[in-house]
């Protein structure tokens, strides 16, 4: 028994070794880990105003946030080394001087993209949880409008008026069809009560199973749609992650008139994205990461994805 706990323990250290290599493979070297950083209320509510005021001017975060953090946090790491020549680059005249509380601000716009990841992640769980609480009372609703559609096929056999009215409730499709199906068929059943009653296979109660179901699917159908609260999250993130860019780019700019063609460079280098890599920065670091980021070789800058959509995935995309 000893032996087999021994080489359990055994497995999970070297699983644990090996993520934590393909965590920093390829990173910069000026240090082992990410600086620890803490915003304060009143710091984290004035970058999110620097965040903001980038407008549409954003760029997509594309995810592997553990990662990503380490990269950045190296590269403000080695700045706050070589601040003393750093902080003398000089920068057209157009540009702002760098400075040695720009450089430790970069600290603050990691911990910023920190905050609003999980700020953004907390959204999308509650949206994926009410999808799948909209699938059973969507499924049971489908069915009762099956039921009603037949009587009124019948009823309406002989009227144009009415069969133009089950037309427009059939037109459509998708989830957002089927809440206002359910309205303009409870609408039926109103002017029709009488038949309803009547109607031997279950129809009535079809009907006030309807009216019980249609506040619940309005309201679910709310919780599942991509809400402008997490529109505003997730361009948040994008926007504090447009922060951090910006402030490495400056970085490599100073650290390129000191340093081109020494080793230092290394400790500068963009993160490197592969090719295609834009997506919502929804995903998590993965077990397998892409080719290019293991073996640090710079295929792209993830900042030259433009975030412009800001607007809501169509219905039945994968938002994560």
């Amino acid at each position: 028994m000893a032996k087999a706990s021994t080489t359990t323990s055994s497995r999970t250290n070297k699983a644990a070794t090996k993520r934590a290599s393909r965590e920093t493979r390829g990173a910069p070297r000026s240090s082992t880990g990410a600086a620890a950083c803490t915003l304060s209320a009143a710091r984290e509510a004035e970058l999110l105003r620097e965040a903001e005021s980038l407008g549409e001017s954003t760029v997509f975060f594309p995810g592997k946030l553990a990662r990503r953090v380490i990269w950045s946090s190296r590269i403000q790491l080695a700045a706050e080394r070589d601040a003393a020549d750093l902080v003398r680059t000089p920068f057209p005249e157009d540009e702002p001087a760098l400075t040695r509380e720009e450089i430790r601000a970069l600290r603050d716009k990691i911990e910023l993209l920190r905050i609003t990841q999980s700020r953004w992640q907390a959204v999308q769980q509650r949206q994926e949880r009410a999808i799948a609480m909209f699938k059973g009372p969507a499924a049971e609703a489908a069915l009762h409008r099956r039921a009603l559609l037949r009587f009124f096929d019948l009823r309406f056999k002989k009227s144009p008026e009415g069969q133009k009215r089950l037309m427009a409730i059939r037109a459509g499709s998708g989830d957002a069809d089927l809440v206002q199906d359910v309205s303009d068929l409870l609408v039926l059943c109103s002017e029709h009560a009488e038949a309803l009653r009547k109607a031997p296979r279950g129809e009535a109660d079809a009907a006030a199973r309807l009216r019980e179901l249609s506040p619940e699917l309005a309201r679910m159908l709310a919780d599942k749609t991509f809400s402008p609260e997490a529109q505003r999250a997730r361009k948040l993130r994008d926007a504090a992650y447009t922060l951090v860019v910006h402030a490495e780019r400056r970085l490599r700019a100073a650290a390129e008139y000191w340093y081109a063609g020494t080793d230092k460079m290394k400790d500068y280098a963009p993160f490197p994205v592969s090719r295609g890599a834009a997506s919502n920065g929804d995903q998590e670091d993965e077990e397998e990461g892409d080719a290019a980021a293991e073996s640090g070789a710079p295929e792209g800058d993830a900042s030259e994805v433009r975030a412009t959509d800001g607007g809501a995935p169509g219905e039945g995309e994968d938002e994560g």
